[in-house]
């Protein structure tokens, strides 16, 4: 069962492809507020899932508007008030926030007769030991990273080798620590992430897997995290296999793309951000583009007409790189291909340089 949550998503972005430059993106949710206690007002909402009843329904039920103070207090009335109304099987209402001291409202709903789209691995159960040093560890990482984004939103990470280094030197003393840390505990780590009843240490797991240092052993571990039934921890093993699967974009190492296609489609602003940012990478090996675009293709379309700019700058790299069409924002063009990829009538544009895997940067911006 998924729970309500407040999630204040950092803007660390993702590795970008093409050289196409996007705006900060959502990362990381429910990280510690900064001291200064910043003030987000509401840039725009998104609705999806609702495929019976009409956005003005829902945003009726909500009453708020552009502008409004975003606060985690009011996103949890919001959340409350529309789980109230009795009418999905499902519904969150979820904020992100940007350095821009903007915020997105995610309103995500599961209309009765759709819970299928709510299949998550049952809760673990289990208490499996990790050394507490680790966990305080990774703790103190994703407080100073949260700092530092509030301060300096597109430092450079560089993803070479299947993990995040930042060019900040005080988070990669945290990230270089974790490279040395994980390899003797690699086994409980995978163990605690599977079976532990504490979603906090499932995500911080996830988190140190992502340090592991042989990539290939952990794409599985992290990628069965994708149905977690925690968003943290969902969110936390995407952000890992972000640079994995860009390692695996430029080279031989298999990646499986059904866990990360199950994840684009659960019904959290989190889960589709978080999938979207590993399809950027995916999308650089051509073998990869007929799935995408047959399997994500539609939600793809949805994302790119989305307010909120993580989803929808990511969700058009993906569809440009994948189909080699270059509508950018024109969601209309976006859904007249989207209908004849589904009529079997659209062909790819004869475009070489769409056919040939884009080559690897050094480093990317956060």
């Amino acid at each position: 069962m998924l729970e309500p949550q407040f999630l204040a998503l950092k803007a660390r972005g993702f590795p970008l492809l093409l050289g196409l430059l996007l705006g900060a993106g959502a990362a990381s949710a429910q990280s510690p507020a900064p001291t200064d206690n910043p003030v987000y007002t509401l840039a725009g909402i998104d609705i999806f899932g609702a495929t019976k009843t009409p956005e003005s329904v829902i945003l009726g039920i909500l009453d708020v508007k552009d502008g409004a103070e975003i606060s985690p207090e009011l996103v949890t009335k919001l959340d409350k008030k529309l789980r109230a109304s009795g009418k999905f099987a499902y519904s969150q209402v979820s904020s992100t926030e940007f350095g821009n001291r903007k915020a997105y409202l995610g309103v995500d709903v599961v209309e009765k007769g759709e819970e299928s789209r709510l299949d998550l691995n049952p809760a673990p159960t289990g208490d499996v030991p990790v050394p507490q040093e680790m966990l305080d560890w990774v703790r103190r990482y994703e407080k100073a990273s949260f700092k530092l984004f509030q301060i300096s939103p597109r430092e450079l990470q560089d993803i070479n080798d299947g993990h995040f280094i930042d060019s900040d030197p005080g988070l990669r003393e945290y990230q270089e620590k974790m490279l040395e840390m994980v390899p003797p505990h690699f086994d409980v780590l995978v163990k605690a992430l599977k079976e532990d009843k504490d979603a906090s240490k499932r995500e911080a797991c996830a988190t140190l897997l992502g340090y592991a240092k042989e990539k290939k052993t952990v794409i599985l571990p992290l990628q069965n995290a994708l149905k977690d039934p925690n968003v943290e921890v969902r969110a936390s093993a995407a952000r890992s296999l972000v640079p994995i699967a860009y390692v695996a974009a430029h080279t031989a190492m298999p990646f499986p793309m059904g866990p990360v296609l199950g994840l684009l489609h659960l019904p959290t602003a989190s889960d589709r951000t978080k999938a979207v940012g590993i399809l950027v990478q995916l999308a650089a090996n051509p073998d990869n583009h007929a799935v995408i675009r047959e399997k994500a293709g539609g939600i793809l379309v949805q994302m790119a007409a989305a307010k909120m700019p993580a989803q929808r700058e990511r969700s058009v790299v993906v569809l440009s790189i994948v189909t080699g069409e270059q509508y950018g924002r024109d969601v209309e063009k976006w859904k007249a291909w989207w209908k004849a990829q589904q009529a079997g009538t659209w062909s790819p544009p004869h475009n070489k340089k769409q056919e040939e895997p884009a080559p690897a940067p050094k480093s990317v911006k956060s």
